[in-house]
């Protein structure tokens, strides 16, 4: 029986085995790591994989208005963001929930939160 090369890179690549399966599902997961087929840009953006697709021109333009999404938001909250999920993402959602609370904590203290508050109750004042 002859070695099939490609597999064998596969099992060298044992996170991917691991986390394609639980983000796309078992069955669609061992399908794509068993066959090696190649995936659709659209097929990827339909099962997860990618966040969208965008024709190549655009992907410079498309990348920077997600950039301008992210940091209009206080940097401390982006990155407690990142960690939350992160460090959460596999565990169990108790202590994810757990990591997330320990996350946000550290955000309290900071001119970001501060102004974020003042901002939500200025408008509930004004709409109530």
């Amino acid at each position: 029986m002859q070695r099939r090369p490609e597999l064998a890179q596969r099992w060298r690549a044992v996170r991917r085995l691991q986390r394609l399966p639980r983000h796309v599902g078992r069955k669609r997961g061992l399908e794509m790591i068993l066959t090696g087929d190649p995936i659709p840009a659209a097929r990827a953006a339909e099962i997860g994989l990618v966040n969208a697709v965008v024709p190549a021109d655009d992907l410079l333009d498309a990348a920077r208005n997600l950039a301008a999404r992210i940091v209009r938001h206080a940097p401390t909250a982006v990155a407690a963001c990142l960690r939350a999920v992160t460090r959460g993402v596999n565990l169990p959602i108790d202590e994810g929930l757990a990591v997330e609370a320990a996350c946000f904590a550290v955000t309290v203290p900071t001119d970001g939160v501060r102004t974020g508050l003042r901002r939500f109750l200025d408008r509930s004042a004004v709409s109530g």
